[in-house]
């Protein structure tokens, strides 16, 4: 085993979304957003397994069309990211790639353990540099060390991008029990010990795992700000003013209802008369005539937003 996507996760976030559809297959312009992440591991030839619990049985044929991969059932609940690398662990030759499957990211595996060789450290990880919300405390090349955020959360630094590599013997130090998450049990010591590189990513990142982030990333997969899709999406992407929109395969809507940033998934039906404009619009729904529909997720008949920050 080479390479791990996880996609077991809950994505609590996308309520009540993730309840019918698993966080890697939410679709972005009618492509799972799973897709980006595991077209960039397979583009490396590596093996691939990813691990599956809630809503299991859709991811797989979600990015079954990217191409071949493994996949761990977890059961009865997920074993959390460290739980899975010790599941398969001994399975792992020489090192391992890990990337979350709920992250939009230009990233180049390749690259990535370019830099993990180069370095020659137990382990490497993504990052991007930020002025708050970091991660790791950074010093050259390396991680100087881990930071908490719960207790940090104004810290410069690296911000983890969901990828690292780490070399086998590394994995020994993961305790055999579960759930485990890595950060902590893996990321943290080795950060701490000086045993663990960092690969700074200048380019796009994006965390889908919440509303804004989901219809962020939509729009930028719309306007191609975000890496291309690693297979067409099947709708029509139309020239409205101010930029584009997409219609899906078997919706509707008028041409009068779509403005910029107007994303209308498979089979959903938009009323003339609705308005549509930063926003998505959920497989299947309706959007009745006179409803204007901005800056969120219209799915099972409403519009769906973040909460307000605390």
């Amino acid at each position: 085993m080479e390479a791990v996507l996880f996609c077991a996760g809950r994505g609590k976030r996308l309520r009540p979304l993730t309840d019918e559809v698993p966080k890697p297959a939410v679709p972005l312009l009618d492509v799972p957003l799973g897709a980006w992440a595991l077209a960039g591991l397979l583009r490396n030839d590596l093996s691939v397994l990813i691990n599956v619990s809630h809503l299991g049985h859709l991811v797989t044929p979600a990015l079954s069309a990217v191409g071949e991969f493994e996949t761990l059932i977890e059961e009865p609940e997920a074993y959390g990211s460290g739980g899975t690398v010790v599941a398969i662990r001994d399975r792992v030759r020489d090192r391992l790639v890990t990337t979350n499957g709920d992250v939009l990211s230009g990233l180049e595996t390749g690259e990535l353990l370019a830099t993990h060789q180069r370095q020659g450290a137990d382990a490497t990880v993504a990052v991007s540099r930020v002025d708050r919300g970091g991660d790791f405390e950074l010093s050259g090349g390396m991680a100087k060390s881990f930071i908490d955020r719960r207790h940090d959360p104004d810290a410069p630094g690296g911000v983890f991008i969901g990828t690292a590599v780490f070399e086998k013997a590394a994995l020994d130090l993961l305790p055999d029990r579960r759930p485990l998450g890595l950060g902590e049990s893996l990321l943290k010591p080795l950060a701490n010990s000086g045993r663990l590189a960092v690969h700074v990513h200048d380019g796009y990142y994006l965390d889908v795992g919440s509303f804004e982030g989901y219809l962020e990333a939509s729009i930028d997969v719309l306007e191609q700000r975000a890496p291309k899709s690693p297979k067409p999406p099947p709708g029509e992407v139309i020239t409205v003013d101010g930029g584009h929109a997409y219609v899906g395969p078997g919706a509707s809507a008028d041409m009068e209802s779509l403005g910029q940033g107007a994303v209308v998934l498979s089979g959903a039906r938009v009323d003339p008369g609705a308005r549509i404009e930063r926003a998505v619009v959920w497989p299947g729904e309706h959007v009745p005539a006179g409803t204007e529909v901005s800056d969120c997720v219209w799915a099972f008949g409403r519009a769906h937003r973040d909460p307000p920050p605390t």
